[in-house]
């Protein structure tokens, strides 16, 4: 997805954490997403405030208390800090990192609880007008505040408490009991909110878990749950950027593996190919890229690996996958070979693909002479010709 709709949570402040979570079981990968949809955007920050000044300088004017134009310059302060923050992430999306959302996120916190201020203040000046103008700015807030908020239920919840809290209490202490009525209100106001948010996480997490889940399936293999070619040329660009970073990438090809299936069925070749998947996990740790490339063909990408480990690490496998047998239904054991070839970058290429095309030639070496090979240009000279 668009990296300009990403953020990321900064420091380790658990209180923000805690505020921030969707409170419902969401994807790992889709939390940037999440988060990102926290802020805001420079329009919505100038409309919030030009209605808060309105009201605010209105309050000013109809009373003539110092408070509120003090409250109006707080007012244009946050305004000005709103939008450097703004900025500031723009600058992050500009560059393709990630802006973190915690000054966004407390600036957010702190405009709603100058609102619940400024309405507590309107409230004590009894001036009738100005409390119905201020009811309708403060009931109309909820409605933006969960729409901006509904990925952090929690803290669009603090958000609505904040505005709507102190000015009940406002009211109450207004000296017009008629407005009394306006204060119970909030109980299903609040219970509202929370049905609306709740429905909504649910039906957020049911989405993002069936994209997760159709993920997976697109770009791993259903039989042995490795990843499969979908995508691979991306996965292994993640694993490297330059050559500071070397990758080892390891391509295998089981030998005498054909025989399994004419001979015993495809079940017994599956039981092969998930045993042989098992121990690739194990001996290439979970830093490995594994993905099983079609039938029998496999392929490791290891980053930070030198040759030299390469070739242990390749020694290891064929080892690990051919010096034992692998248990089928028809209790008689089964034994498979493996032709490992691989190329290293940068010692062996300049780029991914044609890492990947001189891993192939490796394998093809391997395959002739059995074992373990790594890219010799002499013998891809000779595959060629």
């Amino acid at each position: 997805m668009d990296h300009q709709r990403r953020a990321r949570l900064g420091g380790d402040c658990g209180v923000l954490a805690w505020l921030v979570d969707p409170t419902t079981d969401i994807p790992r990968d889709a939390r940037p997403l999440l988060y990102g949809a926290l802020l805001a955007a420079p329009g919505v920050v100038v409309i919030g405030v030009l209605s808060s000044l309105l009201i605010t300088v209105a309050a000013a004017i109809r009373t003539g208390l110092t408070q509120f134009w003090i409250f109006a310059a707080i007012d244009i302060t946050l305004l000005l800090l709103r939008l450097r923050a703004v900025r500031r992430c723009q600058r992050h999306f500009r560059a393709g990192t990630l802006p973190t959302i915690d000054r966004s996120v407390m600036l957010t916190i702190a405009w709603c609880a100058l609102q619940g201020i400024v309405a507590f203040a309107i409230g004590l000046t009894g001036d009738l007008p100005t409390i119905v103008i201020t009811t309708a700015f403060i009931l109309g807030l909820v409605a933006p505040i969960c729409a901006r908020n509904h990925t952090a239920p929690r803290l669009a919840v603090t958000l609505v408490l904040l505005c709507d809290v102190p000015f009940k209490i406002g009211l109450a202490l207004s000296g017009h009991p008629i407005l009394w009525i306006l204060i119970p209100l909030s109980v299903p106001l609040l219970a509202s909110v929370r049905v609306l948010l709740r429905n909504f996480t649910t039906i957020l997490a049911a989405s993002l878990n069936a994209a997760e889940r159709n993920r997976l399936l697109a770009g791993h293999d259903p039989l042995t749950g490795l990843a499969n070619r979908y995508d691979l040329d991306a996965q292994l660009a993640r694993l490297t950027a330059s050559p500071e970073h070397p990758l080892a990438l390891l391509c295998l090809d089981l030998d005498r593996f054909k025989p399994i299936n004419d001979r015993f069925g495809h079940a017994a070749g599956d039981a092969v190919l998930v045993g042989v998947a098992e121990r690739l996990h194990v001996v290439a740790g979970e830093q490995a890229l594994i993905v099983r490339l079609g039938g029998d063909e496999f392929l490791l990408a290891l980053p930070g690996l030198s040759p030299g480990q390469a070739q242990s690490l390749a020694e290891q496998l064929a080892r690990t996958i051919s010096g034992s047998s692998y248990p089928i239904d028809s209790g008689e054991p089964i034994t498979v070979g493996v032709s490992i070839g691989y190329a290293c970058f940068p010692d062996d290429a300049t780029s991914l693909a044609v890492l990947r095309n001189r891993a192939d030639d490796a394998l093809y070496s391997a395959k002739r002479g059995g074992g373990v090979r790594r890219y010799d240009p002499q013998a891809a000279l000779t595959h060629v010709a």
